[in-house]
C-alpha cells in the first residue's frame, strides 16, 4: 500500500499464515502480527454470527473488518488483509477506502441498506 503513514501491509490466510507482506517489520514480527489478526478476525466473525442469531438479523454475518488504534500506530483489517499505519500521518477513511477497493467489497452499516459507514476519522 502506498498511502502516507503506512508502516506495513500484508495478507494472511484464515489459518493465520503470512501470505504476502511489505513493510518495516521483520518477517518474525509480520508473522506474529498476521497470526494475531487472523485470530481476532475469526473471533469477530463468530461474535457477529452469534449477534445475528440472537437479534434475528442476518446482516451481522457480513463481517468486513476491524480496527484498533493507539497514540502512535494503528491496525486496520479488511477481510484477510491488514495494514499498520501511523495514525497521525494518515486518514483512516483513506486507508479503509483503499483496502475495501482492493478487497472488492464495500462496508455497510449493520442491517443497513447499503449506505456507507459514517465518517470515522
Amino acid at each position: 500500500m502506498k498511502l502516507p503513514g503506512t508502516v506495513a501491509a500484508g495478507l494472511f490466510s484464515r489459518k493465520g499464515f503470512l501470505e504476502e507482506f511489505e513493510g518495516a517489520l521483520t518477517e518474525t514480527e509480520a508473522g506474529e502480527m498476521v497470526h494475531l489478526c487472523a485470530a481476532i478476525t475469526m473471533t469477530m466473525e463468530m461474535q457477529g454470527r452469534l449477534l445475528g442469531r440472537m437479534a434475528g438479523q442476518s446482516g451481522w454475518d457480513s463481517f468486513y473488518g476491524w480496527m484498533t488504534w493507539g497514540p502512535e500506530k494503528s491496525i486496520v483489517t479488511i477481510h484477510d488483509s491488514m495494514c499498520i499505519v501511523q495514525g497521525r500521518q494518515t486518514s483512516f477513511n483513506r486507508v479503509i477506502k483503499a483496502m475495501t477497493e482492493s478487497a472488492g467489497t464495500e462496508p455497510i452499516k449493520p442491517g443497513g441498506k447499503g449506505e456507507p459507514n459514517a465518517n470515522i476519522g
